[in-house]
This record gives C-alpha cells, structure tokens and sequence, in this order.
C-alpha cells in the first residue's frame, strides 16, 4: 500500500507522504502551470463587438442618402448661430434675419425646443472647414447607433447577451430607424437619453435586490445619480419627452412591490425582542432610513435631471417669458392612425413575435413568485410597451415621431425574447401555428399598398370587384399558410430533428426579411436633398474662383411661401421628423434653401425677393441669384443687362442659379 502511494505521489510529480518534498510540491505545481496571456472573456463578451458592427455599419451607409426633410434645415440654421452668431443659449433672435414670414416662425418655433441638438449639431459642422451640411446629421447617425447598443444592453440586463444580441440586430436594420437616422433631427437623440435612463433604472433597481457593496458601481446611489443625469439630457433635447420615464418606473415600482407582499419571504424582518437596540446614528442617516432608500434616490434622480434641464428653461423664460413655453406644442402628423397600424408601420417583420412575448411576459409575471430576472425584466418590457403604446392617446399634442421610435425598443426586446425562448425550445413548436401565418400577413400588410387600399375601400363601402378579388386572394393566402404551417407542425410532432429544422427556417426567414428591409432602405436616395448637394458644389467652386457680394433669392411664390406650402404644418408640423414633406415646387422655401445657402456662403446676407425686376435696383458686383418656383425667369435683355449666365439648371426650372458672367464669358 505505502508503495502505490509513493507511486501515485510520484506520478502527480510530489513525493511520499511525510517526505521532505511534500510540503512545496502544490506550489511547485503552481509555479509550473502556465497563466494564459489575456484572461479569458465571458462568452457575453463575445456579442459586443458583432452589436457595434450592427449599430454603425447600417447608418454609416444611410448617410449616403441623408436627408434634408424639414424640420431637419431649421435644426441646421439654428447650429449655425449657434457656430457663426455666437448665440450658444437663445437661438430665436436669429429669426429677425429670415424675410419670409412663415420661414421666419417655423425656425423660431425649433428655437424654442431645448438647444442640445444643436449644440452637437454645431460641433458636427464645426468639424469641417466649409461647414459642411452632412455634420448636422451626425448627431442624429450616432444618437441612433446609441439606441441600439444600449438596446443590447437592456437585453442583457435582464435575459443574457444572446436576448440583447437578436433585440439590437432587430433595431438595428428597422426600417424606421435608419430613417430617423437620416435626418438632421433631436429624435434618435431623446430616444436614446431616455433609454439610457430606463436602463440606469435596471441596473440601480438590480443593486437594489442584489444588495451587494463590493464596488463603486454596484452602489444603488451612483445608479441613481446616472439616471437622473440621463434624465436631465433627455430634457434637454427635447421638451418633457422624458418624464415618460416616471410612469414606466411608477408602474414597475407598484409591481414590485405587488411581488413582494404576495410573496411573504422577500418581506423585511422585524428584530426579535431581547437584543440591545443600536447605537444613535447622526440626523442625516435617520431622515435617510425614515423616509426609505427608494425615495432617497428618487429625489436624487429628480435633483440632477433639475440641475441639468432647469437653468436654460429658466433663462428662456426671463428673456422671453410665457412664449418660451410654445415648445411644449408639438406636432400632430402622424397621430391620427391606430396604435395597431402604427405596430404595422414600425416593426412588420417582429410584430407578432413582439406581441407574442408581450403576452408572455404578463403571464410569466402574474404566475411567477420567485422574482426572477427574467421575470422582473419582462414585466418592465411590457409596462415599457403598454406606456409608450398609449403615450400618443394621452399626448396627442406629443412629438409622434419620438414616440414611435420610443415604441420600437420594447417591441424589439419582447420580440428577441421569444426568439430566444424558440431557440431554446421554452416555446413548442406548435405555437408556429399562429406566429408563422401571423407575420406573412404582417409583411404582406406592410409591403403591398394596394392591399391596404383594396380593405380600406371594403371597409368603407367603395369596393368594387378588383377590390374584392383581391382580399378574397389575400384571405386565400392566410387560410394556405395556416394550413401549410399545421401539416408542418404534425410532420414535425414526433421527430426533433424536423422540429430543428421548421425552427431554424422559420427564425432565418425572419433574419433575412428584417435584414433585406434594412437594406432597402439604405440605398435609397433623396433627389431634394442630391439636387441641393449639387447647387452647393457649384456655389463653392464659383466662390473660389471670382467670390460673390451679394446674395438673392427671387421666389415668384413667395406669397404661398408658407410651412404648409412647402409641405410643413403651420405650427410646425415637422420638429420630430415625423413626416417628410412633399417635393412642391415651393419645397425648397421650407428652410432648405436658406441651410444651404448658409453653409456654403456665411458671411453673405439673404435677400428675399419677390420679382424679377426688384433685380435691378440691387447693388452691382459679383452677384448670386437663385430662382426658386415654378414662376418667371430672367428674359434675355435682363441677363444681358445684369450680365448673368446661369451656373446650375434646377430639377425641372424649379430651383436656377445665375451668376455675374465673367468678363470672357460677356464678350462672348
């Protein structure tokens, strides 16, 4: 026996037991086993670098069509005094130098919102030495590259990096996103300061019940500070969006503590009688513990989003009183569809899978009384949606925009969710009997126009018997591939490698749809926008060469110059985005032109003209002049006079450059 054991220490390289080399051959086993070079990753880690792939790569190629859809110009105008006037806190004095009436209380109206998108705005087109126009848009691009990375991390938050992972490749390539991507407009970037709160609010919530002080970030208070900071640059952006955040959190906070009286054992226990009372401890700690550690950070929540967010309300309104509240009037496009065809419209692709882990997560929450992370999570997924899904109800006067983006995010969460439960077969394959067909309809809405038409005129009694057919085929399909989808099912009952493989078609049908309709949409070119790039080009070359004087903008349509005309609401109708404005001949009246026109000469002064003949009692020089409108152009004997030759041939004769004809060019 003692000698299998001198063996056996042998072969493990130590010696007998009671030997001399007993005692140092563990740590000379220690100093032999190599320690790897770079510790090893969790594999969550590995998700990270493939999100921000995702969150960049989609918008970075939709800058290539960005676009110039007003309200986004006015935004731009308003960078620019802040870069060129010096106007860093009240932009609305920039407004006496706009002549047009309606274009001068459109951008007062964006004057009045909160300044941090156009101070980023301002930063973005500092950038460049021309100030070029796509900086503006910059804000916007990385705002939305924001939401989806702290989408992944709200999925991690509460189901694991694979949840967050399939949520941010959903938001990611959503149609909708990439849009509001595009435009030079403070909606990606109150999305994502409200977001980043609704997630300082998990992770302070989860230091909470984790009760664990091993570090500084672990520390509920440092969480609340951060929420209350994100809180406060939401405020900033845009006005009294982000106290949607206090319903979402109330809401949660009731349910929490719903949980807790339903379930006796998370409950406080009272000190048993006997022991010595604790020793007196200062005032501070005593209001502290009377009032409640919630309540504690609830008011340092509210006192840094005040610290940030009140000191420009309240010079706002010194200097301009009761009217500085009119940012609080936002538009109304877009509020007057249905909160189902608003679903349709932002997500067609995970609409019934985001529904259908909706409905599970209520049901997981009133049945579960083990307070589980993914309990707690999905039920803050559902209040999230529940809220933001009837925010437009309460507001109707609310950015619709903003809200619709906001609405996009927990839809995209409940939807990765039940990916994850299919992929991990917490869902029967059974429950494809409703999903598939549900989301071929669900695409089949949102792709074909006609079909939304053809039920519009059935509902309203203008069918005729095109329309009809048509819905008859539509109502052909669905009946088909319901039928198709149970006859895989029973294939499918008994055998789980034929359940592998419905699961898998099904799930890289939606990837490949979700990816395919990103992809559309960042291909797509705005010819507004690609027809004023091309005017500047020409400003800026003509400019180094012989540099103008004077500036002129006739608009034989000035008269209908207004908002509306030039596809705005008169009361603003486009400050979130939420609409694009048609391309009227008076189109670029809306701002466009004036944005424009300012980046590429800052120093010269617009003059708004209404006729031709107003031309010739202007200053000579090297003069530019813009013809926008569909109106009357110079006639011969006038260019011949102002000695003009025209440097830019508009879309159709809407939009016309002239400029001083060089001297060759006039012997000629």
């Amino acid at each position: 026996m003692d000698a299998g054991l001198s063996r056996r220490s042998r072969r493990l390289g130590g010696e007998a037991p009671g030997g001399a080399g007993a005692a140092v051959a563990p740590a000379a086993r220690r100093e032999e086993a190599p320690r790897p070079l770079i510790r090893p990753a969790p594999r969550s880690a590995v998700f990270f670098p493939l999100v921000v792939l995702v969150a960049i790569l989609p918008g970075l190629v939709a800058l290539n069509s960005w676009d110039l859809t007003p309200p986004g110009p006015l935004w731009g105008l308003r960078a620019l005094a802040v870069l060129d006037d010096g106007l860093v806190v009240d932009q609305v004095p920039a407004a006496d130098a706009i002549g047009p009436v309606g274009e001068a209380a459109a951008f007062r109206a964006v004057s009045y919102q909160p300044p941090l998108y156009a101070w980023l705005a301002a930063v973005g087109m500092g950038l460049s030495s021309d100030h070029d126009p796509m900086g503006s848009v910059l804000p916007s691009y990385v705002a939305g590259a924001l939401v989806v990375m702290l989408v992944y991390l709200h999925g991690r938050l509460w189901r694991g990096g694979g949840v967050g992972f399939a949520a941010a490749l959903l938001l990611g390539f959503n149609p909708n996103l990439l849009l509001r991507m595009q435009q030079a407009t403070p909606t990606t970037l109150a999305v994502a300061a409200t977001t980043a709160a609704l997630l300082c609010y998990g992770w302070h919530l989860r230091a909470r019940r984790d009760l664990i002080r091993s570090s500084l970030w672990t520390r509920p208070s440092v969480w609340a500070v951060a929420e209350g900071s994100c809180l406060g640059l939401a405020l900033l952006t845009l006005d009294a969006f982000a106290l949607v955040v206090v319903p979402i959190a109330a809401l949660h906070a009731v349910y929490i503590g719903a949980d807790r009286s339903r379930n006796p054992s998370t409950r406080l226990r009272p000190r048993p009688r006997g022991l010595a009372a604790p020793r007196r401890v200062p005032w501070p700690r005593r209001l502290a513990r009377r009032l409640g550690a919630g309540t504690v950070d609830a008011l340092l929540v509210a006192g840094m989003a005040a610290l940030l967010a009140v000191p420009w309300q309240v010079l706002m309104f010194r200097s301009h009183g009761w009217e500085a509240l009119s940012g609080l009037a936002f538009p109304s496009w877009g509020g007057g569809s249905s909160l189902l065809a608003r679903l349709f419209e932002l997500a067609p692709v995970t609409l019934p899978l985001g529904v259908y882990g909706a409905a599970r997560a209520f049901r997981l929450g009133l049945l579960d009384d083990e307070n589980t992370p993914e309990t707690v999570g999905g039920a803050f997924w559902f209040l999230w949606l529940c809220v933001a899904g009837l925010l437009p109800a309460v507001w109707p006067a609310g950015p619709h925009g903003t809200m619709e983006l906001f609405l996009l995010v927990p839809l995209s969460l409940l939807a990765a969710s039940t990916i994850a439960d299919l992929v991990n077969r917490r869902i029967p394959v059974r429950a494809l009997i409703a999903l598939a067909p549900a989301t071929a309809f669900s695409v089949l809405w949102w792709a074909s126009v006609d079909l939304r038409g053809a039920v519009d005129d059935l509902t309203h009694g203008r069918a005729t018997a095109t329309t009809a057919l048509g819905v008859h085929l539509a109502f052909d399909l669905a009946v088909a591939s319901i039928v198709l989808t149970r006859k895989l099912e029973i294939w499918s009952r008994h055998r789980d490698v034929h359940q592998r493989i419905v699961l898998a078609v099904f799930l890289l049908t939606v990837l490949f749809i979700t990816v395919g309709t990103g992809v559309r949409e960042v291909v797509f070119r705005h010819s507004e926008t690609h027809e004023l790039l091309a005017l500047r080009t020409m400003i800026l070359r003509r400019n180094r060469e012989r540099p103008f004087e004077t500036l002129s903008v006739v608009r034989s349509d000035l008269g209908a110059a207004t908002p509306a005309a030039a596809g705005m609401n008169p009361d603003l109708a486009a400050i979130d985005g939420s609409s694009a404005a048609p391309a009227t001949d008076a189109a670029f009246t809306g701002g466009w032109l004036r944005f424009i026109l300012r980046t590429a000469l800052p120093h010269l002064a617009q003059h708004d003209l209404k006729t031709v003949d107003e031309l010739l009692v202007e200053p000579d020089g090297q003069r530019l002049i813009i013809f926008t409108g569909a109106g009357e152009r110079p006639s011969y004997p006038v260019k011949s006079k102002l000695r003009l030759e025209a440097i830019h041939p508009g879309r159709t004769g809407i939009l016309d450059a002239y400029a001083t004809a060089s001297e060759r060019s006039a012997r000629r």
